[in-house]
C-alpha cells in the first residue's frame, strides 16, 4: 500500500489548532511547529500502519551525570534516539522528524532526524537529538515530579501531509511521555512494527464447510485468508470468453469496523490468456492495525459484465468470527516423545522408523502418520486449550526438492503438551511424478519467526510402491 493511500485511510482526527505555518520541504529548517493538526484539513492523520514509529528516547550520559546544552533559552538535558521509517515511506520521499515539548513550552520544537545504520528488517532508521526544550537542568525535587517531556514523531510526505506515529501509542491524541514515572526513558517495545513474518497467521477454510485457525491473530501483525473455490462453485460467468467472476474475501475489523476486502481467486494462465479452467485459489493478506481486538470474515461469489449471479458464505449471516489479542503465544521451548502408525489398527505406537516405507501393503490397508508433542510455558500447560496459538507445520522436500509446507493437525493434550499429527501423503506421492525420498521436519512458532525444528527424518518408496502410470 502506498503511503498516500495509507495516509488517506488512516483514522480522520478532531482539529485541534491553525495549520503550520511552514510545511513544505523548501522552508522546514523552522525548529518551531503547531501541534499535531490532527485532521483540521486533512493533511494531519495518524499512522498505525508502522510507516514511522518511535524506537528509543535516552538521556545522555556524561561525567557520571547526563549531558546537557546551555543557550539564552536556558540549559536543557539531551536526549538522543532513534526512529524507523518503512522502506515504502522513504522510497516515497517522506521525511522524518520529531516534536518535543517540556510541560511548561508554548509550543513544540521540530527537529529533523538523520539516517543511519542498524535498522530493523524493513526499516531505514534515523537518529535524532533533542538538546532544546526538554528537561530543564536543576529542577528541585519538586520540580521534577511534575515535569515532564513530551514527543511526537511523524513523517512529512511530499503532499505536504503530516503523518503522526500512533503505532505504540494508540489513542487519537496520545503521544510519548518522558517523566520520572518512566525513568525517563522509553525503550523498544518487541511486539511492535518488527519485520514481516515468515508465515503469516492463517484462517483455513476448507471443503466440507469446515475452517480451523493456525496461529494467534496478534493486533499490529498481519493475517492470511486461505479459501478452496470449491466452497462457492456457483458463479463462474464469461464475457467474449474470458471470466467475468471473483470469489473476494471481506474482513471487517473490530471495534474501529473497517472492513477490507481481497479476491482469493487467481489464474493459471498459459500465454497470458486467462480462463475458467486455469482457476485457482490464492491466499488474501491484511493488516491488523494496533488496537484491534477481533474479527468478522465473509466471502461473496458473483459474476459481472451485466450477469447477476450472487452467492455467499457467511456462516449463514453471523459471520465467522475469530480474537484478536494484543501479543503472541509463548514460544514452544520442547518437542519430542514422537510416535507412528504403519499398521492396520491405526493405533499410535510410541517411536517412528528412520525411514518409513512405503509399499503396497501401506498404500492399500494401512495408516501412515507421524505424530509429535510440543510443549511452550504457560500455553500447553494452561488450563484453556488453544492449538490455534501455535503454528504448526511440516516442511516436505522431495528428492531434495522444496515442497509447499503443510499444516499439522492438532489432535490432543498429552500431559502439559499438545499432540499434532503428520499423515504421510500417501496418495499424492502415488499419483504424482516417481520419486525415491520424502524428508519431512515438523516445526512449531508462536510468531512466524523464530522455530523450533525437530529432526528431518525420511520415507522411501518400497519397489512395490509403483503406479502403472510412471515411466
Amino acid at each position: 500500500m502506498r503511503l498516500a493511500v495509507a495516509v488517506l485511510a488512516a483514522s480522520v482526527l478532531l482539529a485541534c489548532g491553525g495549520q503550520d505555518a511552514q510545511i513544505s520541504f523548501e522552508n522546514d529548517d523552522l525548529d518551531t511547529a503547531d501541534a499535531p493538526l490532527l485532521g483540521a484539513d486533512g493533511k494531519d492523520t495518524a499512522d498505525r500502519a508502522c510507516n514511522v514509529i518511535l524506537r528509543t528516547a535516552r538521556r545522555t550520559p556524561k561525567n557520571g551525570g547526563f549531558e546537557t546544552k546551555c543557550s539564552t533559552a536556558g540549559c536543557f538535558v539531551v536526549w538522543t534516539g532513534w526512529l524507523e521509517l518503512s522502506v515504502q515511506a522513504v522510497a516515497e520521499g517522506a521525511k522524518p522528524y520529531v516534536l518535543v515539548k517540556n510541560i511548561d513550552a508554548a509550543r513544540w520544537t521540530k527537529v529533523a532526524a538523520t539516517k543511519t545504520t542498524g535498522a530493523t528488517a524493513g526499516f531505514v532508521r534515523y537518529s535524532f537529538r533533542l538538546d532544546k526544550n526538554t528537561l530543564p537542568d536543576g529542577l528541585s525535587s519538586t520540580g521534577l515530579a511534575r515535569a515532564k517531556v513530551e514527543l511526537s514523531p511523524y513523517v512529512l510526505s511530499k503532499s505536504g501531509a503530516r503523518v503522526f506515529d500512533h503505532n505504540r501509542r494508540t489513542g487519537d491524541f496520545d503521544t510519548y511521555v518522558l517523566s520520572a514515572a518512566t525513568g525517563w526513558d522509553l525503550s523498544d517495545d518487541p511486539a511492535v512494527c518488527q519485520p514481516p513474518a515468515d508465515v503469516q497467521p492463517t484462517l483455513t477454510f476448507e471443503t466440507g464447510w469446515r475452517h480451523e485457525q493456525h496461529g494467534t491473530l496478534v493486533a499490529g501483525g498481519q493475517a492470511t485468508v486461505e479459501y478452496p473455490l470449491e466452497r462457492l462453485p456457483q458463479c463462474r460467468g464469461t464475457h467474449n470468453g474470458y471470466p467475468a467472476w471473483d470469489v473476494r474475501a471481506s474482513v471487517r475489523l473490530l471495534p474501529s469496523g473497517q472492513v477490507l476486502e481481497g479476491t482469493v481467486r487467481g489464474f493459471d494462465s498459459p500465454g497470458g490468456t486467462p480462463s475458467n479452467a486455469g482457476a485457482k485459489a490464492v491466499p488474501f493478506t491484511f493488516p491488523l492495525p494496533n488496537g484491534t481486538t477481533g474479527l468478522e470474515v465473509w466471502f461473496h461469489n458473483f459474476s459481472g459484465a451485466g450477469m447477476s449471479c450472487d452467492t455467499w458464505d457467511s456462516n449463514l449471516g453471523q459471520n465467522y468470527r475469530f480474537t484478536v489479542e494484543p501479543r503472541a503465544a509463548p514460544a514452544p521451548t520442547w518437542a519430542g516423545n514422537v510416535g507412528s502408525s504403519l499398521a492396520r489398527d491405526c493405533l499410535r505406537k510410541d517411536g517412528v522408523p528412520e525411514p518409513i516405507t512405503l509399499d503396497s501393503y501401506v498404500m492399500e490397508r494401512a495408516c501412515s502418520f507421524v505424530e509429535l508433542d510440543v510443549y511452550a510455558p504457560g500455553l500447553t500447560d494452561g488450563r484453556a486449550t488453544k492449538p490455534e496459538a501455535l503454528l504448526a507445520q511440516v516442511d516436505l522436500a522431495l528428492d531434495g526438492k522444496p515442497l509447499p509446507s503443510q499444516w499439522l493437525s492438532f489432535t490432543s493434550r498429552a500431559g502439559n503438551d499438545y499432540r499434532f499429527h503428520f499423515e504421510v501423503p500417501r496418495t499424492a506421492l502415488y499419483y504424482g511424478p516417481k520419486w525415491q525420498t520424502l524428508s519431512y521436519t515438523m516445526r512449531f512458532s508462536s510468531d512466524g519467526r523464530a522455530w523450533l525444528k525437530d529432526v528431518t527424518r525420511t520415507v522411501v518408496r518400497d519397489p512395490t510402491f509403483v503406479n502403472p502410470a510412471w515411466p
